[in-house]
């Protein structure tokens, strides 16, 4: 196949788009029969229908697009959409497959793809990100330099904008991924007196974060980091922040070196100020 060129971001965001709109398709397709488990991913997980064949219909598009790119998924690993590879994808079939469980069709999951513009990027070197929220249809987009937006039934762009929470306070609105043991011992102990709940979707974090309606985030590095780095562009272009338990944010931080390994701790705020005030918080908690 002779490769396509690839000059502007709004070309990797009709991409990525087009890709997104073909997990829906498959999820829509599905029904039911996407909940049945079929084989253990390279984490030792057992894999749904719906997260393999959500994935591979958005590496079929990215085949038949000619992007020159290398994908990064959660199902099927590394996947050389070309021989000699320009790009970076990241992909995660079906973000929030308990959430799929629980309530397929009604609790809120997704697909989540990025690109990035070279394949050793640093978390700043995305160029666009998306999120398709299945059991709503919303489609969720970033360009870099552009902004975040949710793409309306019409066709319309709607921009958003993370909150100007710039201190921690009790009315702070705060997910916290109960997932990992780290997160509980470096945050819950000293945050006691907060609310904090867990959609358990990585999808839900960064779509209600670039919306406003959620002012922190926190959590840790895992599983390859797919999500976190899906992520980055829709927190920065929103305004907001993702920093390490240093307040060091990740734009320059190598994707295939920061906590690959380990489980670190991320925090990911609304602004820098809400960033810095809740590290405070966190060390005076100590």
């Amino acid at each position: 196949m002779k490769e396509k060129q690839f000059e502007t971001v709004h070309d990797f965001e009709r991409i990525l788009q087009s890709a997104l709109h073909r997990a829906y398709t498959i999820h829509e397709a599905l029904g039911s029969r996407g909940e049945e488990l079929v084989q253990k991913n390279q984490f030792g997980e057992t894999a749904l229908r719906i997260d393999i064949e959500a994935e591979e219909a958005v590496l079929d598009f990215l085949k038949e697009s000619g992007i020159p790119i290398r994908v990064i998924s959660e199902e099927h690993g590394k996947v050389e959409i070309v021989p000699s590879p320009v790009y970076l994808g990241i992909l995660d079939g079906l973000d929030g497959s308990n959430r799929y469980q629980a309530g397929r069709g009604k609790e809120r999951y997704g697909t989540m793809l990025g690109i990035f513009s070279n394949i050793d990027p640093v978390y700043g070197d995305y160029v666009t990100s998306g999120i398709m929220e299945h059991s709503t249809g919303k489609l969720f987009v970033t360009e870099k330099g552009v902004g975040s937006f949710l793409l309306d039934a019409q066709g319309g762009r709607i921009p958003l904008h993370a909150s100007e929470q710039n201190i921690l306070s009790e009315r702070t609105r705060i997910y916290m991924n109960g997932h990992f043991d780290v997160c509980h011992r470096v945050f819950s102990e000293k945050l006691r007196q907060f609310k904090i709940t867990d959609p358990r979707a990585y999808a839900t974090y960064f779509s209600d974060l670039a919306s406003g309606k959620v002012d922190l985030i926190l959590t840790c590095t895992a599983k390859n980091n797919l999500e976190p780095a899906i992520g980055y562009g829709f927190v920065a272009e929103a305004g907001g922040v993702m920093v390490d338990l240093n307040g060091e944010s990740l734009q320059d931080k190598k994707y295939f070196e920061f906590g690959q390994h380990e489980e670190l701790p991320i925090i990911i705020a609304s602004t820098e100020a809400l960033a810095r005030d809740f590290i405070r918080h966190i060390r005076d908690s100590i």
